[in-house]
């Protein structure tokens, strides 16, 4: 069920005339978001890394009336991601949003302890977890005007506030040095009022979450398009869950 935030901003066009980029978004989170974002007035560009996996979800927002684009790219792939980015600057006057959705949850795989590392598990991790975010803001920010946003999916896993059980080090690792990596970035991009968020998700019903998650991927994506949407401010570089703002 729409939430009254996803009402509201579909009812006003909120993001009409916007372009958004979203990585991962042939299911899950990132499906959800680009559905939002498509529903809210925005054109989703869904970007996955073979052609096949987005084509369902752009022809079915298109066939709904939506506007929606693909791209393609392994997001572990600089060069992949530089050919994204002058692609679709071509084919869109201005990239107004991008959301690093795409994630890779490893450790469990490999039963991988603290105690107990794999490097390469961590190597794989961080490849699309941190320097795929890296990437695509490197190769983006460029297309993006003044007044933007940068919304990165992360985690509670990724908190320094919090006790850590020592599950799932490598992407707790990844998830703590994307919140740092958006702190920073945001503080440099804040003379051109780009704003640069990151967001947990909750729990979410998706692959990786696995099947006691419990919180559904329209839900997550509700806090994507409030940070797309919330009014400008200098207060940038934070970590959200929900519309509340937590320490990381």
């Amino acid at each position: 069920m729409a939430t009254k935030t996803a009402k509201t901003a579909v009812e006003r066009g909120i993001l009409t005339g916007k372009t958004a980029v979203i990585t991962g978004a042939n299911r899950g989170v990132g499906k959800a978001i680009a559905e939002a974002f498509a529903r809210a007035g925005a054109c989703a560009i869904c970007v996955v890394r073979d052609r096949g996996q987005g084509e369902p979800i752009v022809s079915q927002l298109k066939a709904d009336g939506w506007k929606s684009d693909i791209g393609v790219a392994d997001i572990s792939n600089p060069a992949q991601i530089a050919v994204l980015a002058l692609d679709l600057a071509q084919r869109h006057p201005a990239i107004d949003i991008v959301v690093n959705n795409a994630g890779i949850f490893l450790d469990e795989d490999r039963r991988m302890r603290p105690s107990h590392f794999d490097p390469l598990v961590l190597e794989r991790t961080l490849a699309v977890n941190l320097y795929g975010a890296i990437e695509m803001c490197d190769a983006f920010i460029p297309h993006m005007p003044d007044g933007g946003r940068i919304i990165n999916v992360s985690s509670t896993m990724g908190q320094l506030s919090g006790d850590s059980d020592g599950s799932g080090p490598a992407y707790s690792i990844s998830k703590v040095a994307l919140n740092m990596y958006t702190q920073c970035l945001a503080a440099d991009l804040r003379p051109r009022r780009i704003m640069v968020d990151s967001f947990h998700p909750g729990w979410v019903k998706t692959a990786m979450g696995g099947p006691n998650a419990n919180v559904e991927p329209e839900e997550a994506a509700q806090t994507a398009l409030f940070l797309a949407t919330r009014p400008p401010s200098t207060e940038t570089g934070l970590f959200w869950r929900g519309k509340e703002i937590i320490e990381w």
